[in-house]
């Protein structure tokens, strides 16, 4: 019934969810390829919108459930999307070390032990067949912390 249909085989990512130009891909932009030796900036970055994000909270609507929506959807605000893709950043730089490896990272970036707190936002998207695919977005009901 539909022979141009092909499914999704890859991970949903915010590249899927939120169309360009945003102030997103921006500071994503900035900090381009994430390493080690960018981690004071990208705290840095976290810290700013963290704050923003704060003051400028997404919200609940009633979803379009006829195409895969949550009966109420979440929509992010621009500033928490920043703080979650940041934040799944940090945790993968921090976890891609051993506790040894890191204290000497740490030690020779000049990053100061601490601790971050963000909830994440995740993506999701639903096939409707005669109408297409669509992305949303999903916010944890748990924060992520990490100590480092």
């Amino acid at each position: 019934m539909f022979p141009d249909y092909e499914p999704k085989k890859t991970p949903d990512t915010i590249e899927d969810y939120l169309r360009r130009p945003s102030t997103v891909y921006e500071i994503l932009g900035e900090i381009g390829e994430s390493h080690i030796s960018k981690l004071n900036n990208i705290l840095a970055l976290f810290n700013k919108y963290e704050k923003k994000a704060k003051k400028h909270v997404g919200k609940y609507d009633i979803g379009n459930v006829a195409i895969g929506a949550d009966e109420y959807q979440y929509y992010p605000s621009e500033e928490e999307l920043i703080v979650s893709e940041l934040g799944k950043m940090i945790v993968q730089l921090i976890e891609s070390y051993s506790r040894q490896q890191l204290k000497t990272l740490k030690l020779r970036y000049k990053i100061k032990s601490q601790q971050i707190r963000f909830f994440e936002i995740s993506f999701r998207h639903v096939d409707v067949m005669g109408s297409g695919r669509f992305f949303y977005a999903e916010k944890a009901t748990k924060e992520t912390i990490i100590e480092f």
